[in-house]
């Protein structure tokens, strides 16, 4: 069983996530395959087979299945795919995208 502090966590965790996907919710990314694409056997809830039909990997299952459950419902679900959609760098029209050169090591 879960502590009072890792309820509290897991709670924030949830809040700040879903505050950091508003963006990709205005955006309004309709490329990416739907919750019920992925629910194969139409029960609700995304197993782990079903997420890694769809290509995605058991670290990337975990890191959305926000209550530990192993199983994604739609709002973890939804909360995975704007945080992907936020994570992704945002790159200018015609720029590339070059490592900054290393930068020497102060000397005292």
């Amino acid at each position: 069983m879960k502590s009072g502090t890792s309820k509290i966590q897991t709670r924030l965790a949830a809040l700040l996530l879903g505050v950091a996907m508003l963006p990709a919710y205005a955006a309004g990314d309709r490329t990416a395959m739907s919750f019920k694409d992925f629910d194969t056997n139409k029960d609700g809830n995304l197993s782990l087979d079903e997420f890694k039909a769809q290509g995605k990997d058991d670290l990337a299952f975990k890191a959305a299945d926000i209550n530990g459950d192993e199983q994604l419902d739609q709002e973890e679900f939804d909360k995975y795919r704007t945080k992907k959609a936020s994570d992704q760098p945002k790159v200018e029209p015609g720029a590339t995208m070059q490592p900054k050169p290393a930068q020497p090591s102060p000397r005292y």
